[in-house]
């Protein structure tokens, strides 16, 4: 008989766990809030009872994940804040964008629309922090995919709040043009969101032909689903197709981009696979996790608990949980602060 372990967890390993279920966390309540608590509703007669469940169920875990996201964000802002890493804009960016989005988000703490100025405070706070924190993570190799990411994300919440600022001010004073511009912008922010799922893509599956494999089932589930989605907003649809159609409407962003409808359920649903993909895959890794975070939150930002998954996200690649107690192991003096491993294919 194989002799049993009964080592504790190092506090690397209770890090490594506390930041998986954190970010798991963050997807189940982001799919079940977004897209299927709110397309029970109407979809088909006496479900009356499990649409209470899937309400309480949605807005339990939206809370619990609001709480321990702040408070693993608090820990990790102070982390950044001891560390001796000369990285002056960052620090500075770190402080008021966590504190600013933990009130936004305790005031809502539900996957839904926030006030209109709360939502696109918190778009463009949650985007000028992963974009501080991009910089120093694309210099390194290990942590290019990562920063790069972060980047690109961020960019895409800064234009999907001005795209939100100028279709609220079109609404307002009935300007069509500003309705167009709101559109443009909303088109470059989904572009870059494509840009996105083709990095954690990329970084995911790496190459090979079992990884090309994984990639076109991923991309063939999203083609499935968008089509359900497709027919379910015909006559004589499914229970399953209307549910898909409903559920798919809520998670495409408004105003609606230049883009086929079809290219958009497909793309949103590959960044929903990828995101829940990276977070069940092996032992995930805290690379795997900042992609994920940053995936779900692509183009939604303004949304509180999207808004504080991307915060978490950049303080996660640049300020990891300290350990409780210091490492016996030298630090290769090449690692760029917060640098962030790759997991092992």
């Amino acid at each position: 008989m194989a002799p049993h372990d009964d080592r504790a967890p190092g506090p690397e390993e209770r890090d490594s766990r506390l930041l998986a279920l954190v970010t798991g966390l963050s997807v189940v309540s982001s799919i079940l809030g977004r897209a299927l608590a709110p397309a029970l509703p109407g979809s088909v007669a006496g479900i009356t009872a499990w649409i209470k469940v899937f309400d309480r169920v949605s807005g339990f875990l939206a809370q619990l994940f609001a709480i321990a996201g702040i408070l693993l964000a608090t820990r990790m802002v102070g982390s950044a804040l001891r560390s001796s890493a000369h990285d002056l804009l960052f620090k500075i960016v770190a402080v008021p964008v966590t504190i600013l989005v933990g009130f936004l988000v305790m005031m809502r703490r539900r996957i839904d629309y926030s006030e209109p100025r709360g939502s696109l405070a918190l778009a463009l706070a949650s985007g000028a922090l992963a974009l501080a924190a991009s910089p120093r993570l694309v210099q390194a190799a290990r942590t290019r995919a990562v920063g790069l990411v972060l980047a690109l994300t961020g960019l895409g919440s800064l234009l999907h709040a001005i795209g939100q600022g100028l279709a609220l001010q079109a609404n307002l004073e009935a300007l069509p043009d500003r309705f167009v511009a709101a559109r443009v912008m909303e088109t470059a922010g989904f572009a870059l969101g494509v840009l996105v799922a083709a990095c954690a893509a990329a970084w995911l599956f790496g190459r090979g032909h079992g990884s090309w494999l994984k990639l076109l089932a991923a991309l063939v589930a999203a083609a499935l689903f968008s089509h359900a989605a497709v027919l379910g907003s015909g006559p004589n649809a499914r229970l399953y197709e209307v549910l898909a159609s409903r559920s798919l409407g809520y998670l495409l962003r408004q105003p609606a981009p230049y883009l086929p409808g079809a290219f958009l359920g497909i793309v949103v649903l590959f960044q929903f696979i990828l995101a829940m993909w990276l977070v069940v895959a092996r032992r995930p890794s805290n690379s795997r996790l900042v992609l994920s975070l940053c995936l779900i939150s692509a183009g939604a930002t303004d949304i509180p608990l999207l808004g504080l998954a991307l915060t978490l996200a950049a303080l996660m690649a640049r300020a990891p949980l300290p350990s409780d107690a210091p490492s016996r192991e030298p630090q290769p003096s090449s690692a760029s602060p917060g640098a962030l491993r790759r997991a092992a294919p």
